[in-house]
């Protein structure tokens, strides 16, 4: 159990194993001849069907890559910015206000969710046609993550020390003093930021 604390708690060695057993599902899959099989194939094919529809001309294959491109895109995104929103402001009970009303925060989430039902259905058909249209896929991923990504982070400090002061065994430690003062882990973290606003 120790030793699966420890992937949990490190995303470097979680990642790492989640790379290894990639390789090792795909390696595996040799043993089928999956990589002989018409998924496959790179260009149009009379095998090659997107929603029971045959990519069997260069056109139809390049109209079908650039609406994978830009369809991903755009979807990663809008989930890079809602789904993080609903989860820390709608979802969680510490989050206390919201930014918009009620009803347009609901209307918000029933339209995100009427959005990721339709466009499923399409992912689906993409995942099934043929292996060029998932590199086009991975590849708008990779773009779009890295724009979301450093715009998530583009703010925070690296501190190992501060940020393990928010896992589960510290946590447990934190004491509470009921003489007028209380002294907690968020209080510790948001201290420094107090001190940069009065040197502003």
């Amino acid at each position: 159990m120790r030793c699966l604390d420890v992937v949990f708690d490190d995303k470097r060695l979680a990642i790492f194993f989640l790379m290894m057993w990639m390789i090792g599902v795909i390696l595996s899959l040799q043993g089928i001849d999956l990589m002989h099989s018409e998924f496959m194939n790179i260009g149009p094919s009379p095998h090659t069907k997107f929603m029971t529809v045959s990519i069997d001309t260069w056109d139809k294959w390049w109209m079908l890559s650039l609406a994978t491109f830009a369809n991903t895109c755009v979807t990663d995104f809008m989930s890079d910015a809602i789904v993080p929103w609903l989860q820390n402001t709608i979802q969680d009970h510490k989050t206390k206000y919201l930014p918009y009303r009620k009803w347009t925060c609901y209307v918000i989430s029933q339209l995100w969710g009427v959005y990721c039902s339709v466009m499923s259905i399409f992912a689906i058909g993409l995942m099934t046609s043929q292996i060029d249209f998932l590199a086009v896929r991975m590849m708008a991923d990779l773009i779009t993550n890295s724009f979301t990504t450093f715009k998530f982070m583009r703010h925070k400090i690296v501190d190992r020390n501060k940020y393990s002061m928010w896992n589960e065994d510290r946590i447990q430690e934190v004491q509470v003093f009921f003489d007028g003062s209380m002294l907690d882990m968020q209080h510790e973290m948001v201290q420094p930021l107090a001190h940069a606003a009065q040197n502003v």
